[in-house]
């Protein structure tokens, strides 16, 4: 059968037009992908939890990163050393985390539990965690679970509390900040590097550098590779204030860690 030249130049075209509909889609596809993995940065978070915050000043430094690079992130504090969420709910010892969160115009709230609550009290975990995360959706703030490390003694107990806050996570539609997972890799890569403070419990500034980073990937989306080894503020008066200070190598080493474990944990890559 012999086809006329126009029947053929019509059928060509409308293949072309196919291939071209077809690559479209899958750029859309692509595109829309990569956005969900962008996180949206916000631009003022406030961090509810106890001495795991406090201790070398974690929202300070994860402000510092972002300024580094510069992105805008205000962070704020409502802790109170030793308490749980359960502590923060009732507003004891002075707290008013329920009060910062519905008049503070945070868009972002980090939830720090007891560092044992998950094994001692996971169905008080479950319970608070989920009236904070309700609080915090009800004033259009978005809810991140900061997971906490194993204590320097006790490695196997990292897989309960990491256990906990996916649960946790799944349950609020919450976001986990994989910290203690970010711990754990490291100290399998080199045991030579303390984290820890002298209790064996707090963080050192290395391990606050590395918990630092882990929340700035998540925040961010973005690389945290070639952050500085040196982590500035100012005080009341203006004057310098170092944060943290770390050797190029130790800063270089912790960064790679938060970068591969955030990458897995949340994007699977």
């Amino acid at each position: 059968m012999i086809l006329n030249k126009k029947f053929r130049l019509h059928r060509i075209d409308g293949v072309a037009v196919k291939i071209m509909q077809s690559l479209l889609i899958l750029l859309f596809i692509s595109y829309n992908a990569n956005a969900q993995h962008q996180p949206q940065i916000p631009e003022k978070v406030l961090f509810v939890g106890n001495s795991y915050i406090y201790f070398w000043n974690l929202p300070q430094q994860v402000s510092a990163l972002a300024k580094s690079q510069n992105v805008e992130l205000n962070a704020a504090q409502s802790t109170s050393g030793g308490t749980n969420w359960g502590q923060h709910w009732r507003g004891e010892k002075g707290i008013r985390s329920k009060e910062l969160i519905k008049d503070g115009d945070f868009d972002a709230v980090v939830l720090q539990n007891h560092s044992r609550r998950s094994l001692d009290a996971p169905d008080s975990l479950m319970y608070y965690g989920k009236k904070f995360a309700d609080l915090i959706s009800e004033n259009d703030g978005r809810t991140y679970l900061y997971m906490t490390w194993a204590r320097e003694w006790n490695p196997y107990m990292q897989e309960a509390v990491t256990e906990a806050y996916k649960k946790l996570a799944e349950d609020t539609r919450a976001t986990v900040v994989p910290v203690g997972l970010a711990w754990e890799r490291a100290r399998e890569l080199r045991p030579d590097i303390n984290l820890y403070a002298e209790d064996g419990s707090h963080p050192s500034p290395l391990g606050s550098y590395l918990t630092a980073c882990v929340f700035y990937k998540v925040f961010t989306g973005s690389s945290i590779k070639n952050l500085p080894a040196r982590l500035l503020s100012k005080d009341y008066s203006g004057e310098k204030l170092y944060l943290n200070i770390l050797s190029e190598e130790n800063a270089a080493f912790l960064q790679q860690v938060a970068e591969e474990v955030v990458n897995l944990f949340i994007h699977g890559k």
